[in-house]
């Protein structure tokens, strides 16, 4: 938890009273209090302070909680089980330093005996769904690396006609709607088989392969990385992607081609700086002329 200074503890009142008999109570929360507009920029700005305090001391973990942490989640790796060990040793080192007794680490599935990420989905298929059903099953799909990128944007797509025909939170989804939600969760189970290697080499030669591409429902990016050893061996696999929904509002083809190239050019930028190797080649395609020219 983070302590708020005392003297602006007063800004963080609130009235409370267990039923209309009882005189109202005044309360002072002393800690940043998640839901307010500043928490997430004090929780972030208070480990970055903790990390250049203990740079010194732990340079290893404080380079990963400048560079790899979102709020309190940790998504870092390491290239030996040593250096994974001796990197969580000093997280926790620097956490206890402003006492935070635990941390939650950020992750998927992974299979340490074939070095892959996996997904685990456990979906519940109902006959009658309402749009907090949908929502409550598309928050299931975690996916923070973006490696399941064309389900997630579907979900998305999905919820964007929700939020069109006007159907409340709490209302049924009409019959024909309901039967395309249905089919879509049925095929969710697909994901509990995908399988995809973590291990990012350092080769001699290392190329990042970027795409981007639009439809008039959505847009997205997606970045591989292609490595060649030096006995000729040759390893591509996925690394990261990201996906928008168009707007409701009518935009033309060239424009979102042209919004995928710029998500493009920002997750590539995001990757090298995460990867931390000497990238030999980057290349960006795209199938528009628009965006070419």
């Amino acid at each position: 938890m983070i302590w708020i200074n005392p003297d602006q503890r007063k800004l963080q009142r609130i009235l409370w009273r267990e039923n209309m008999d009882e005189p109202i109570k005044t309360f002072e929360l002393s800690t940043v209090t998640y839901g307010t507009m500043s928490a997430s920029f004090l929780a972030t700005r208070t480990l970055k302070q903790l990390a250049l305090d203990e740079a010194e001391n732990f340079s290893l973990g404080s380079s990963v909680v400048m560079s790899d942490m979102y709020i309190d989640d940790v998504l870092t790796g390491a290239e030996t089980l040593l250096e994974a060990k001796e990197l969580k040793n000093q997280l926790i080192d620097i956490f206890a330093k402003g006492d935070s007794s635990e941390i939650k680490v950020l992750g998927v599935y992974w299979n340490p005996k074939h070095d892959c990420f996996s997904f685990r989905v456990k979906i519940d298929v109902h006959e009658l769904n309402t749009k907090r059903d949908v929502l409550s099953t598309i928050a299931r799909i975690y996916d923070p690396l973006g490696l399941l990128g064309p389900v997630v944007a579907k979900a998305k797509i999905f919820l964007q006609k929700l939020r069109m025909l006007k159907i409340d939170w709490t209302d049924l989804l009409p019959d024909t709607i309901n039967r395309e939600w249905r089919q879509f969760v049925e095929s969710l189970q697909i994901i509990n088989d995908i399988n995809i290697n973590r291990l990012v080499e350092q080769p001699e030669v290392i190329e990042l392969h970027g795409f981007s591409d639009a439809s008039q429902s959505a847009y997205g990016a997606v970045v591989y990385y292609k490595s060649v050893t030096s006995d000729g061996r040759v390893l591509v696999h996925l690394i990261a992607s990201k996906s928008r929904v168009a707007p409701t509002k009518q935009t033309t083809i060239p424009r979102l081609e042209l919004c995928a190239a710029v998500l493009l050019a920002k997750l590539v930028h995001r990757v090298k700086q995460a990867l931390k190797l000497n990238v030999t080649n980057t290349f960006l395609r795209s199938d528009s002329m628009i965006v070419l020219s």
